[in-house]
Protein backbone atom coordinates (compact mmCIF):
# COMPACT_ATOMS: atom_id res chain seq x y z
CA UNK A 1 0.00 0.00 0.00
CA UNK A 2 2.76 2.31 0.32
CA UNK A 3 4.02 1.81 -3.14
CA UNK A 4 0.23 2.98 -4.07
CA UNK A 5 0.66 6.15 -1.70
CA UNK A 6 4.09 7.08 -2.99
CA UNK A 7 3.35 7.22 -6.63
CA UNK A 8 -0.19 8.62 -6.30
CA UNK A 9 0.78 11.43 -3.59
CA UNK A 10 -2.26 13.87 -4.63
CA UNK A 11 -4.49 10.95 -4.71
CA UNK A 12 -3.61 10.32 -0.89
CA UNK A 13 -4.15 13.71 -0.16
CA UNK A 14 -7.97 13.93 -1.88
CA UNK A 15 -8.72 10.47 0.00
CA UNK A 16 -7.74 11.69 3.37
CA UNK A 17 -8.91 14.90 3.27
CA UNK A 18 -12.64 13.33 2.11
CA UNK A 19 -12.29 10.72 4.97
CA UNK A 20 -11.69 13.63 7.57
CA UNK A 21 -14.69 15.52 6.46
CA UNK A 22 -16.78 13.03 6.15
CA UNK A 23 -15.63 11.01 9.02
CA UNK A 24 -16.64 14.43 11.18
CA UNK A 25 -20.00 15.58 9.66
CA UNK A 26 -21.61 12.58 12.29
CA UNK A 27 -19.30 13.89 15.20
CA UNK A 28 -20.70 16.93 14.70
CA UNK A 29 -24.09 15.98 15.04
CA UNK A 30 -23.30 13.83 17.94
CA UNK A 31 -21.76 17.19 19.66
CA UNK A 32 -24.22 19.50 19.40
CA UNK A 33 -26.07 17.77 22.41
CA UNK A 34 -23.42 18.31 24.79
CA UNK A 35 -23.68 21.93 26.58
CA UNK A 36 -20.21 24.05 24.86
CA UNK A 37 -16.66 23.59 26.57
CA UNK A 38 -18.37 20.43 29.00
CA UNK A 39 -16.09 17.38 28.89
CA UNK A 40 -18.04 15.65 26.46
CA UNK A 41 -18.37 18.28 24.12
CA UNK A 42 -13.89 18.58 24.03
CA UNK A 43 -14.06 15.16 23.53
CA UNK A 44 -15.93 15.17 20.51
CA UNK A 45 -13.53 17.49 19.16
CA UNK A 46 -10.13 16.49 20.55
CA UNK A 47 -10.85 12.45 19.62
CA UNK A 48 -10.88 13.07 15.51
CA UNK A 49 -7.79 15.29 15.78
CA UNK A 50 -5.95 12.05 17.43
CA UNK A 51 -7.61 9.77 14.94
CA UNK A 52 -6.67 12.76 12.61
CA UNK A 53 -3.12 12.28 13.38
CA UNK A 54 -2.90 8.69 12.85
CA UNK A 55 -4.01 8.80 9.46
CA UNK A 56 -1.82 11.10 8.35
CA UNK A 57 0.86 8.93 9.67
CA UNK A 58 -0.64 5.65 7.52
CA UNK A 59 -0.94 7.52 4.65
CA UNK A 60 2.54 8.37 4.87
CA UNK A 61 1.48 12.48 4.63
CA UNK A 62 3.80 15.38 5.56
CA UNK A 63 3.54 17.77 7.98
CA UNK A 64 2.36 20.47 5.60
CA UNK A 65 -0.62 19.41 5.54
CA UNK A 66 -1.52 19.41 8.78
CA UNK A 67 -3.27 23.18 8.62
CA UNK A 68 -5.95 21.54 5.66
CA UNK A 69 -6.68 18.58 7.43
CA UNK A 70 -7.73 20.76 10.53
CA UNK A 71 -9.37 22.77 8.24
CA UNK A 72 -11.55 19.79 6.81
CA UNK A 73 -12.10 18.51 10.04
CA UNK A 74 -13.60 21.69 11.71
CA UNK A 75 -15.18 22.32 8.46
CA UNK A 76 -16.78 18.64 9.13
CA UNK A 77 -17.45 19.25 12.72
CA UNK A 78 -19.49 22.66 11.62
CA UNK A 79 -21.75 21.01 8.84
CA UNK A 80 -22.02 18.26 11.17
CA UNK A 81 -23.38 20.54 14.29
CA UNK A 82 -25.91 22.81 11.63
CA UNK A 83 -27.35 19.50 10.85
CA UNK A 84 -31.22 19.25 12.46
CA UNK A 85 -33.44 16.40 13.23
CA UNK A 86 -36.35 17.39 10.89
CA UNK A 87 -34.47 18.60 7.89
CA UNK A 88 -35.33 15.46 6.25
CA UNK A 89 -38.75 15.21 6.51
CA UNK A 90 -39.79 18.77 5.51
CA UNK A 91 -42.68 17.94 3.34
CA UNK A 92 -43.97 15.15 6.13
CA UNK A 93 -45.64 18.04 8.64
CA UNK A 94 -47.96 19.72 5.35
CA UNK A 95 -46.02 22.43 4.01
CA UNK A 96 -47.08 22.44 0.39
CA UNK A 97 -44.46 20.74 -2.41
CA UNK A 98 -43.71 23.91 -4.90
CA UNK A 99 -44.52 23.01 -8.72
Amino acid sequence: MTDFLITHYHTAIIIFLSTVLITNIPIGFYRKRFTKFSRPWARCIYIPILVNIILRRLFGLSYGIIPLSILFLLAGQFIGARIKRGDLDNNSKGSPIPG
